[in-house]
């Protein structure tokens, strides 16, 4: 089974934490952070249509200036996702360059604000010199992107400031009956992706088009599609060990085929995690077991443990009592 969702972390343990997931099918990519990602290529960071920044500390968000020259020109929207101080940030960031030869480039930068209740969208367009446009505001229990292949949904959690942790899910895998496809004479081709689309969106659906010369209805072909659970990944950094955050990062992380999770300090060192607004590994790897994770992959480590990651890992997987990657 090809997965929907390839996924990267960008960084080693004590550099920015950064997760890169592609989309094939859709020829599109999906930024979890933006600190450090120059270990992207030119070619991933366009693909890039969507950027869910957990918070705006430096070492999250520093590669917003090397995303923007990227995608400066290109006509596809750049969609940020973030926590109640995402836009302003944006909008300082555009600030502090000169624009007065742009007004002929398609660029947008879409701004979306989640302050774990409602949604506030603004638009910086590149035709107004990136001046900030308030658009809208809607009332949101998390769900921050939906298409018919999948869902991005944000819980706000804390980090002494507000602080988002993500999930992907993919609503339900796809995959094609081979044999049933030669037994009707079809071969593979790029018909495929847009027949599963519509298969998403309607399985039933009487909608005709064209195979190799032939016409063909969605629900005609309804049998080729074997149908299984969706891919489901979580990605949490920057998180206080409070009784209530703990809670909403197992509810968010429950089921997760993956589950990228900082683990910042180790046990020993709890009282300085929890003044520092961190999880320990212990408490990452006891976050992941109950959330029923199939598997935990550890990030952002303390500088301090540089000579001793393996006593960061070690603590996390023997509290998860999972495999160690």
């Amino acid at each position: 089974m090809r997965p929907s969702f390839l996924h990267k972390l960008l960084n080693g343990y004590f550099e920015d934490p950064c997760l890169f997931v592609r989309i094939p099918h859709e020829k599109r990519a999906i930024q979890f952070d933006i600190g450090d990602i120059s270990a992207l290529s030119p070619s991933e960071m366009f693909k890039i249509s969507d950027v869910f920044v957990t918070h705006t500390h430096i070492d999250h968000f520093i590669g917003f200036d090397s995303l923007l020259r990227m995608i400066l020109r290109r006509e596809t929207p750049l969609n940020v996702y973030g926590p109640p101080k995402i836009t302003a940030c944006i909008e300082g960031k555009l600030r502090g360059y000169t624009w007065n030869l742009i007004k002929d480039y398609p660029t947008v930068i879409n701004a979306f604000a989640f302050d774990g209740r409602a949604v506030s969208h603004s638009s910086f367009r590149a035709k107004n010199r990136f001046k900030k446009e308030a658009l809208s505001t809607s009332d949101s229990k998390g769900v921050l992107l939906r298409n018919p292949q999948f869902k991005v949904k944000a819980m706000k959690l804390d980090h002494g400031t507000p602080c988002l942790a993500y999930a992907i899910e993919e609503e339900f895998h796809i995959n094609i009956d081979k044999d049933l496809l030669d037994k009707k004479g079809l071969t593979v081709g790029p018909w495929l992706t847009h027949f599963k689309r519509l298969f998403r969106e309607n399985p039933e659906s009487g909608l005709i088009f064209i195979i190799e010369g032939k016409s063909y209805r969605i629900g005609d072909l309804s049998d080729i599609a074997l149908v299984t659970k969706g891919q489901k990944i979580t990605y949490a950094t920057d998180i206080s060990m409070s009784t209530k955050n703990i809670a909403g990062l197992i509810e968010l992380a429950k089921d997760s085929d993956v589950f990228y999770c900082e683990a910042y300090f180790l046990e020993r060192d709890r009282e300085r995690a929890i003044e520092r607004f961190h999880l320990t590994a212990k408490t990452a790897g006891s976050i992941a077991k109950q959330a029923g994770v199939k598997k935990l992959v550890l990030t952002h480590f303390s500088p301090k443990y540089t000579e001793c990651p393996d006593l960061v890992t070690n603590e996390a997987m023997e509290e998860f009592k999972g495999s160690k990657e």
